[in-house]
């Protein structure tokens, strides 16, 4: 008896052991291409300034440029980026052309890289959306709908 309830436990863990491989293989980061997830923007009045973030990910074997982005939501947008300044002090500059290196992921997020949007042409409340284009050298441009939160 005490063989069987050996077997059965061993039979167990190695069926448990085989799934649970099999969810970390489904898990794993896979596509084609470029692609842009997880976009938001900060709350900005019009004639004012938002921020817009999000996540790059190349899956190609070559490099790719964020060349520029572009809105209706306001007149100037550059990529920027912040910086430590002299001491404590944190600056802000802008960082041009991106480039998004092979099989992997930029962060514009607060603190590092960032879309500004300067002199909106309209309020960005909590909760509106609003289109955003990003365009690359080596890949079609691609158009997010941005969600505007805190």
């Amino acid at each position: 008896m005490k063989s069987i309830s050996v077997l059965f436990l061993s039979s167990l863990l190695i069926f448990f052991a085989g799934c649970q491989s099999e969810e970390q293989s489904s898990s794993q980061i896979t596509g084609e291409g470029v692609e842009v997830e997880g976009s938001w923007a900060r709350p900005g009045s019009e004639g004012g300034t938002s921020a817009a973030y999000f996540l790059i990910t190349n899956f190609e074997q070559e490099a790719d440029t964020l060349l520029s982005v572009q809105s209706d939501v306001a007149q100037l947008i550059e990529v920027h980026e912040s910086y430590e300044q002299d001491g404590d002090m944190v600056g802000m500059r802008e960082a041009g052309q991106v480039e998004i290196p092979a099989e992997s992921t930029i962060r514009f997020e607060r603190g590092g890289l960032h879309v500004m949007l300067m002199q909106l042409t309209q309020s960005l409340s909590d909760g509106d959306s609003f289109e955003l284009t990003l365009n690359f050298a080596n890949h079609d441009n691609i158009t997010l709908e941005i969600p505007v939160r805190r």
